[in-house]
């Protein structure tokens, strides 16, 4: 027990002062295991590029894939307040996740609910690794993606959004 608790002390130490103070860093454990975390770099895409990302993430071969995207609105332009969604592979189908850690995400489900249905598809409540979230599975999960994007919070197409993913290459080689 005391080795456990060792390593993931050194583990934590090691990813502080690899991330040092950069917001674009993220860390990344596997649940239920025990080592290092990973730390993932945040990224830039565009809504146009969602249809290419969302073809890596589902040619990947990793058990686990998932992409994070994420992005500020205007009435909470603060980092603290974004929006993050999800696109993952879950059982050999993509899909896209509305995960209910963000505050905006979880002030945000009914919205998220409705803009759902509105679209002819339902949002199913799940929970993996003590994380709640609202898995969508739609022929086109990057039109969706993208719908969320610039249809329910009406953001324009080329807006950026950051990127952290794992599992699959990213970009494209």
């Amino acid at each position: 027990m005391q080795l456990i608790v060792g390593v993931a002390i050194v583990g934590l130490v090691v990813a502080a002062l690899v991330m040092g103070p950069l917001k674009s860093r993220y860390l990344a454990w596997d649940r239920g295991k025990v080592g290092v975390p990973r730390v993932l770099n945040e990224t830039g895409i565009a809504t146009s590029d969602l249809p290419a990302l969302v073809d890596a993430l589902s040619r990947g071969t990793e058990t686990v894939r998932w992409a994070a995207l994420m992005f500020n609105t205007p009435d909470r332009p603060s980092d603290d307040d974004a929006v993050a969604l999800q696109v993952s592979s879950e059982k050999g189908k993509v899909g896209f996740d509305w995960v209910l850690l963000a505050p905006k995400n979880i002030e945000d489900q009914d919205k998220f609910k409705a803009f759902a249905r509105a679209q002819g598809l339902v949002a199913t409540a799940k929970s993996e690794n003590g994380v709640s979230y609202l898995r969508v599975e739609c022929p086109d999960a990057a039109k969706f993606t993208a719908s969320v994007v610039t249809e329910m919070y009406h953001l324009p197409p080329n807006e950026p959004l950051g990127l952290v993913h794992e599992g699959f290459d990213w970009p494209q080689r």
